[in-house]
């Protein structure tokens, strides 16, 4: 009898899905088909900065949660970014280029998963809500009324966590003329003042966001415990 091979892929894709939970789930957790997680945006992931590199290579990476040794790099093939049906999903994974001589230079990978009716995307308060959203941020600078927004002095635009538009119905969290002195100096109007940041990063910025503020404002409003 001929042996038939198949890619690893292949053989855990013809495996029949088994669904035996009878138990509720609530709020953001819910899915649409209990079989699987649908994958609302896979996104090709921004390369690092250089000052990301630099960090990696001298074992003092600025992100906290990852301790890295000397000669490190950011791993962007095992890296992504996923855009679920009610979270967001991302691994920043490292490896070491000293990793096949040295079984110490390994590393786990750093997952993380944010559900939109929680922490940090989930509505604040009753009187003034604050709605986080995901919003791009345009790194550029303006100069006498001209934008600059050359890359490689810059860097690419990003996607960042926006905690609410409006501080108290009052306070615009967004930049304007009086944040440039009228295009003068300064960021460019309608970039975000106060925001968290998140990584790997989109390559396409304005397309991730696009497609997350058709998919958070409904799952922050699932039906659920309180947050």
């Amino acid at each position: 009898m001929a042996t038939i091979t198949v890619s690893p892929e292949q053989y855990i894709a013809s495996l029949p899905s088994i669904v035996d939970r009878t138990s509720k789930q609530e709020g953001a957790t819910k899915l649409a088909n209990p079989n699987f997680i649908a994958i609302k945006y896979n996104a090709e992931i921004e390369d690092p900065s250089c000052c990301f590199k630099t960090a990696a290579c001298c074992g003092c990476l600025p992100l906290c949660f990852i301790c890295a040794p000397p000669c490190s790099y950011f791993d962007k093939e095992r890296s992504y970014l996923y855009l679920r049906e009610g979270s967001l999903e991302a691994n920043t994974s490292m490896d070491n280029y000293c990793a096949p001589i040295c079984c110490c230079c390994t590393f786990d990978d750093n997952v993380y998963v944010n559900y939109f009716d929680r922490a940090p995307y989930a509505i604040k308060g009753c009187l003034c809500p604050a709605v986080p959203k995901l919003e791009v941020y345009d790194p550029a600078c303006m100069c006498c009324c001209i934008k600059l927004d050359c890359e490689c002095c810059f860097g690419p635009k990003q996607v960042v966590i926006m905690p609410y538009e409006t501080c108290c119905l009052c306070c615009p969290n967004r930049s304007c003329w009086c944040h440039n002195c009228f295009g003068c100096c300064g960021q460019p109007d309608g970039n975000p003042l106060y925001f968290n940041q998140f990584y790997p990063q989109p390559k396409n910025a304005e397309a991730f966001v696009a497609q997350a503020k058709q998919i958070i404002p409904v799952s922050q409003r699932m039906e659920g415990k309180s947050s």
